[in-house]
This record gives structure tokens, C-alpha cells and sequence, in this order.
């Protein structure tokens, strides 16, 4: 028992005073991946949805089969619009989104299918004015589902 004390002592101590700094990483992707965000009334403002979603770092989600949606911030839930794209990087600072891809992206909303390549989205976070935008910069498409009356008169 005398001599294993003082191992002991020898082995755990310098553990206990200067503990190893370790860093997380996660080796595998995530499937199913659901990201869901919530306004200050508790109302759905987003979900962010892959296939599978690639951890890079805190600020960096890589995603396959991504499915974005923005909702009216109101009791009802109401969908506002959806971005589709097969490949897509999210970035999260400061409470705003940025998605972008260099592949496809399908835009849909009740008034608007609009689809391109090489895009990028911002969303900005609470309390933040700044509005949603879309810029896509390559074979834009885009089809409106709303009556232009007098359009060319």
C-alpha cells in the first residue's frame, strides 16, 4: 500500500495541477441535420435542414442537401420561402447567416421560383434591419406567380 501512494502521487498530480488542452473535432458527418431558430416571441424564424452537415468550426457548417427555410415570425407559422441547393457552406457570426454555394439553388415562395448558380444568401440576425437577400450570379431563372395587370400597356 506504501508504495502505491506515491505512485499514485507521481502519476495523477501533474495531471490535476496542468490538465492536457484538448480540442473537440467531430471526424463524421451529421445526418439529418436540423438547425432551428426562434424569435424573442418564440415563434420559428428559420430551420436549416442537410442531408448531412460537415462540422469545419464554430462559424462553418458545410452541408449536402440543403433545405432552408425562412417563416413569418407570427403564431401562425407561416412559410415565407425556401432555399434548396445539393451542396452548401453556412456561416454563423454575430447572429446573421450567410449561405452560399457554387453549385445550383432553387428559391421558391408563393410568388416567385427563381434558380441560378454560384449564389449566396444573408439573413440577418434579431433585431437587425438589414432585409433577406439572394445574389446569384450565374443562369438565372426566374419565374413570378403574381398577376401583372397592364404590364405592357
Amino acid at each position: 500500500m506504501k508504495r502505491v501512494l506515491p505512485l499514485f502521487l507521481v502519476l495523477v498530480c501533474p495531471l490535476l495541477a496542468d490538465p492536457p488542452k484538448r480540442s473537440v473535432t467531430a471526424d463524421a458527418p451529421i445526418t439529418n441535420f436540423k438547425l432551428s431558430v426562434l424569435s424573442d416571441q418564440g415563434f420559428r424564424s428559420s430551420l436549416l435542414r442537410g442531408n448531412e452537415a460537415h462540422y469545419v468550426n464554430d462559424n462553418q457548417i458545410d452541408l449536402i442537401g440543403m433545405q432552408y427555410s425562412t417563416f413569418f415570425e407570427n403564431e401562425a407559422g407561416e412559410l415565407d420561402a425556401t432555399l434548396l441547393a445539393p451542396t452548401a457552406t453556412v456561416f454563423l457570426n454575430n447572429k446573421k447567416v450567410k449561405v452560399q454555394g457554387d453549385g445550383a439553388v432553387r428559391l421558391l415562395r408563393k410568388d416567385l421560383d427563381v434558380t441560378g448558380e454560384k449564389w449566396t444568401y444573408e439573413h440577418a440576425g434579431k433585431n437587425d434591419s438589414t432585409p433577406k437577400k439572394l445574389l446569384i450570379e450565374r443562369n438565372v431563372h426566374v419565374i413570378f406567380r403574381i398577376e401583372m395587370k397592364d404590364l405592357l400597356k
